[in-house]
């Protein structure tokens, strides 16, 4: 019996079924081509995370998603890169 959290489960099974929508959309596209989608869509995600009361503030929470983000990235590069070499 799985100890895992079902909504977290949930989340993880939309997330890999969405990417494996969007997947064939940069599949053979060059990696200049594949980072600069990527980076507007981040960008967006970022964008629409706002705070009222001050641009200051929601600058602070932004960086601090992105330093977040980046660090599962990370994660998610070395699961994927596995035992690979270079």
């Amino acid at each position: 019996m799985s100890d895992a959290d079902p909504d977290a489960v949930s989340f993880g099974d939309e997330a890999d079924a969405l990417v494996d929508r969007i997947s064939p959309l940069l599949a053979g596209q060059s990696a200049e081509l594949q980072g600069a989608v990527l980076a507007d869509l981040i960008a967006i995600w970022l964008a629409g995370h706002r705070i009222e009361g001050g641009r200051v503030e929601g600058d602070r929470m932004r960086e601090e998603l992105l330093a977040l983000h980046v660090a599962h990235v990370r994660e998610l590069a070395c699961l994927y890169l596995g035992d690979v070499d270079g």
